[in-house]
């Protein structure tokens, strides 16, 4: 901590030292305000001190996140507000939280899953559980109802990452939040958000003890029953037909287990079925709620802003025209230029996670001055997004900001739904390919438009969402 602090007032240039900030909130909606304002104020950053655990930097600058982010430094697992402790328990070693020599062999082997080759059958998945969606939103358009986004659009990605998980037709859709597995799965990311959020809960002994924690190991302990079956029954039918894939099924597509199972490491070790279950639980962890935001914000732009949702549907059209099918497929992905522009502005303005965290296992020198190994780093997602330095007008929807001149000129560090550097997201290609599709069905069908009774509050946490969820109507268009 001496050391810490030494180093700090080191680089007031850089940093401007804060002495002991009031952070720890109520809510998750006050912890983001707090840390949004704390942005605001501080452009490149500050200390902070965060309950229990010792002091961070709150960072907000591509100058601060392209020495971090160009290395492999781990999340912290210390006990803490800020620790990613608390989905370890569900998680395990997943590629998420191992760090060091598991993180690169669980990276090299992963990487094949997320090949173009194994996403490209993704796409009739994708549009398989997009047409039970509108099938499901049909009845709001009769009854001229409005709906709460993040509702179905979490049980869709949900529905979508579980086929292509491990071919596994949940229909939860159809079932909705009763379902059980999909049931676990909410209250698990609920409770991960809401230890981060009180005090009694940071630590793990009373966690345990409380009723809050016993139904966390009970979801814990179901989700991974749920993920070792399916892993069981499947090595068993790859080991009696070695030259398929899920012998006696009629699936025409690779799925994640599939080549978890076949993965092998330079001396033709594979992954053991303890380990096959922490990377299943950690994609459906980060791969669920993200996308199922980023839908959310999208959809709530194009309602908010008409002009740019004519623009988008307008290339739908000219992209989709003649088709009796909806489906769209593969090559049709490079093609909705504008609509890529607006996602990605969607994600600028509204990204699904709001801040990650790193510890320094080196020292990391930023304009000659250091921070010392074992310094905790908030990197501040939204406020990098909204910092007046790097994005001028950062309040204006301006999808032009990502035209392909502008994305030439653009810094790297600037603009990070993704993460960046080694540890970036390593299933970014899958969820733009989803996001794609479901936007091209949606918007080539209705015209969204916002509920002006239903009011939108940011809400805190892992991930950025609406308090009470945004609501929109859907408006059949004339085609």
């Amino acid at each position: 901590m001496h050391l810490m602090k030494i180093s700090l007032q080191k680089l007031n240039v850089v940093f401007h030292p804060l002495t002991n900030p009031k952070i720890r909130s109520e809510s998750p909606e006050e912890g983001f305000a707090f840390t949004r304002g704390m942005t605001e104020k501080f452009p490149r950053g500050c200390r902070l001190l965060f309950g229990p655990t010792s002091g961070i930097i709150l960072a907000n600058h591509p100058d601060i996140f392209r020495p971090v982010m160009k290395r492999r430094d781990p999340k912290p697992l210390i006990q803490g507000a800020l620790s990613y402790n608390f989905v370890r328990p569900w998680l395990g070693d997943g590629l998420l939280l191992a760090k060091g020599d598991i993180w690169v062999r669980t990276r090299r082997l992963l990487t094949p899953a997320f090949h173009f080759d194994v996403l490209k059958p993704y796409i009739q998945v994708n549009n398989s559980a997009v047409d039970v969606f509108m099938t499901r939103l049909e009845r709001y358009v009769l009854d001229g109802a409005s709906f709460p986004v993040t509702k179905h659009v979490s049980l869709l990605t949900l529905d979508i990452l579980l086929r292509c998980a491990f071919s596994y037709d949940s229909s939860c859709q159809i079932q909705g939040d009763e379902h059980p597995y999909v049931k676990a799965v909410a209250e698990l990311s609920k409770t991960v958000t809401e230890r981060t959020f009180s005090m009694f809960l940071y630590f793990n002994l009373p966690f345990g003890l409380s009723s809050v924690g016993r139904k966390f190991k009970k979801n814990c302990d179901f989700v991974h029953k749920v993920a070792d079956e399916i892993i069981k029954r499947r090595r068993k039918q790859l080991d009696t037909n070695k030259q398929g894939h899920d012998a006696g099924s009629d699936r025409k597509y690779l799925d994640f287990l599939d080549v978890l199972l076949s993965a092998r490491d330079e001396s033709g070790k594979g992954l053991t079925d303890m380990e096959i279950r922490n990377e299943v639980d950690t994609f459906l962890f980060e791969g669920h709620d993200t996308t199922a935001s980023s839908l959310t914000w999208m959809l709530y732009a194009m309602a908010t802003l008409p002009e740019h949702q004519r623009k988008v549907q307008e290339e739908i059209d000219e992209v989709m025209s003649g088709r009796e099918s909806e489906d769209v497929g593969w090559d049709d992905l490079g093609k909705f230029k504008y609509l890529v522009q607006c996602l990605k502005e969607s994600m600028r303005m509204y990204p699904p996670v709001p801040f990650i965290m790193r510890v320094l296992e080196r020292d990391v020198e930023i304009d000659g001055k250091i921070l010392p190994a074992g310094t905790s780093l908030l990197m501040a997602i939204y406020c990098l997004h909204h910092n007046p330095q790097v994005w001028p007008d950062h309040m204006t929807f301006d999808p032009d900001r990502f035209s392909p001149d502008n994305i030439q000129k653009m810094d790297p560090f600037s603009y990070l739904p993704f993460a960046a550097g080694p540890r970036n997201c390593i299933g970014q290609n899958f969820a733009l390919n989803e996001l794609k599709v479901i936007l091209v069905r949606l918007l080539r069908r209705y015209t969204v438009q916002l509920d002006p009774s239903h009011p939108v509050q940011f809400s805190g946490g892992m991930i950025l969402k609406a308090h009470n969820d945004i609501k929109i109507f859907l408006k059949p268009r004339v085609l």
